[in-house]
């Protein structure tokens, strides 16, 4: 990192010194924003399919319209970031993730809409626990221009904040008592919850479907369940899978 990134990470960890509470959290967020120049960010915890995401989210300084029309219409699970999100389980910056694809009419109507309130481009991350892909850390604004460095700073300060809301809620327990799903597994986990088959996932994910195949197993030997319909319904039980 440069000394600038490395100076707004800095501020950043001297303002989460301690316990920090979810306003100090959101504050020492609002510093790392403004340094660099985004107008927006929110972050919240996964819904399961049924679910709505209204209680689950986590911080908001969203555009107050978008964040209450999101939020009415449901639009977070015909989201496209949030489908590029759960595949590739890594960061997505909208505007390259999304070029390549040809979009649904449903999914590329929540993309122009948000533009109409300012959000042109972002960046989404995903936040991880124990169990799998806990939740997204999302920012955006009229002009997202970010280096590798800017990025990687994001995704230290998402991880960290998120990493001490669990601390503060007191989630040490609970977490240690699920088993360790790797990112791998619950990207393997995601598709077969949606029906595909080991070379479906294969083809999605760029592995082998011998390998795929592995990975199924292990959750299985994880889970105690003995094929695949136990699998996602025990994955769906127990909140790995969302």
């Amino acid at each position: 990192m440069d000394m600038f990134t490395l100076s707004v990470l800095g501020e950043f960890l001297e303002a989460c010194e301690g316990q920090p509470d979810q306003g100090r959290l959101m504050n020492a967020l609002l510093g790392v924003t403004g340094r660099l120049g985004i107008d927006f960010f929110a972050a919240a915890f996964v819904p399961l399919p049924h679910e709505r995401l209204d209680p689950y989210f986590i911080w908001d300084h969203w555009p107050p319209g978008w964040f209450a029309r999101y939020l009415k219409l449901n639009y977070f699970h015909i989201d496209p970031v949030v489908r590029v999100l759960r595949r590739t389980g890594r960061s997505v910056l909208w505007s390259q993730s999304l070029q390549t694809h040809t979009l649904p009419a449903k999914a590329r109507r929540v993309m122009d809409e948000a533009k109409d309130y300012g959000l042109i481009d972002g960046l989404t991350i995903p936040l991880f626990s124990r169990s799998g892909m806990a939740g997204i850390f999302s920012l955006g604004g009229r002009r997202i221009k970010l280096t590798s460095a800017e990025i990687a700073l994001l995704e230290i300060v998402a991880t960290r904040a998120h990493g001490h809301l669990l601390d503060a809620r007191g989630s040490d327990d609970s977490l240690e008592a699920e088993p360790y799903v790797t990112k791998t597994e619950s990207l393997c986990l995601t598709w077969c919850s949606e029906g595909k088959t080991d070379r479906e996932i294969a083809q999605i994910t760029g592995r082998s479907p011998r390998t795929v195949q592995a990975h199924i197993r292990n959750l299985q030997l994880k889970l105690g369940v003995h094929n695949r319909a136990q699998l996602v319904a025990e994955a769906f039980r127990r909140g790995l899978q969302r």
